[in-house]
């Protein structure tokens, strides 16, 4: 099951909570069921760390053999060491 075809899923059963609702649940497969629930808690984890972002120090995301590497920048810190060295030559 694709991420599109969970979401559209989802969003079709948006509606009162019913006998139909359940049987269309109690159709899917367990491994649709999983991926769907999966797909859910990634969404929320997603809006989570969204809002938390804001708060947060900027972070540079470099994409290398499909891995994900993250570097923090802190460009006051890199400025002192640079005043720094400046002065003790």
């Amino acid at each position: 099951m694709t991420i599109e075809n969970a979401c559209a899923s989802l969003s079709s059963k948006k509606g009162d909570w019913n006998d139909k609702k359940w049987t269309k649940w109690s159709n899917f497969t367990l491994k649709q069921q999983k991926t769907t629930i999966k797909i859910r808690l990634i969404a929320i984890n997603s809006i989570k760390r969204i809002k938390n972002s804001k708060l947060s120090k900027p972070i540079k995301k470099y994409f290398k053999n499909q891995s994900v590497i993250k570097i923090k920048t802190n460009k006051k810190h890199q400025k002192i060491n640079k005043k720094q060295q400046i002065k003790i030559m």
